[in-house]
């Protein structure tokens, strides 16, 4: 054996973890090296003294310290994706001065600042100090800006010609705990006016972790009078259903009477209105 193939072996060595024939192999390597020597020695007092030593728990401030940084990371992996999912293209119709199209090099270059300020800002705000546990005030500050960071994203991706980013952008709402009534607004108005079934079903299925809200459920209830897609109506249906929402009995005996509607969403209907 080779120092190289005894060092790799060190730790099994000291923990009695090797066969008999690879221990004598190494005891009788390391009786005639001094190198190799020293360093199993040096390694079995550290060991020693690692084992001797108490406990150390983190301090209580650790993982929120933690959680900042790892959404810092986050932010400057999703700078990465914008830039290498979205190429620049041109000869584009120009959109209405709210949405900046993922396509042209200004959103891509918001995009870049926005998120990059927020992992870079966090990052800053817990390595200037270093002896300081972060304030309660400041995370929170830093937790609204990361908020209003993913709704300026989700905004600019709701009004993308690829369905794919429309259901992209309905996927930022889940990671808001508290979304504000712009970010629902923009919710229902997809619910009611996208072109893809798809995308409107993931809209509803977002705005149901809302509908304990009565304004939410009243928006539902208008919301039903428009959709025609079965699949949607079915859904939108036994939401409101399971919330017995009595507003929503006029709009749904409505469907049932409907002749173009669908029997598997007539039956929907008159098992939700049974549970109202």
């Amino acid at each position: 054996m080779n120092c190289k193939d005894i060092q790799a072996k060190l730790i099994d060595y000291l923990d009695h973890r090797l066969d008999a024939a690879t221990a004598g192999d190494m005891r009788q390597h390391l009786a005639s090296c001094p190198s190799c020597s020293r360093e199993v020695e040096e390694l079995r007092e550290l060991l020693t003294a690692m084992s001797d030593s108490a406990l150390e728990m983190p301090p209580p401030a650790l993982r929120e310290n933690f959680s900042i940084m790892l959404q810092s990371e986050l932010n400057m992996q999703a700078t990465t994706t914008i830039i290498e999912e979205f190429p620049v293209a041109t000869g584009e119709t120009p959109q209405p001065a709210r949405i900046v199209r993922f396509s042209s090099p200004l959103w891509r270059i918001a995009a870049a600042v926005i998120l990059l300020a927020g992992g870079i800002g966090i990052g800053m705000l817990i390595r200037t100090k270093p002896s300081e546990s972060t304030t309660t005030e400041e995370i929170a500050a830093m937790r609204k800006e990361l908020k209003e960071m993913k709704e300026e994203v989700m905004f600019n991706l709701i009004n993308d010609e690829s369905a794919s980013q429309r259901i992209k952008a309905v996927s930022y709402v889940e990671q808001m705990s508290s979304p504000d009534q712009q970010v629902i607004n923009a919710l229902l108005n997809t619910l009611d006016h996208d072109k893809s079934v798809n995308v409107r079903l993931a809209s509803l299925y977002s705005l149901s972790r809302f509908a304990d809200r009565q304004a939410v459920r009243d928006s539902l209830v208008t919301s039903l009078k428009l959709q025609t897609d079965p699949i949607v109506q079915v859904v939108l249906i036994n939401l409101l259903g399971e919330k017995r929402e009595t507003k929503a009995i006029a709009p749904i005996k409505e469907i049932m009477t409907n002749k173009k509607t669908l029997p598997e969403v007539k039956d929907a209907a008159q098992r939700s209105l049974r549970t109202m």
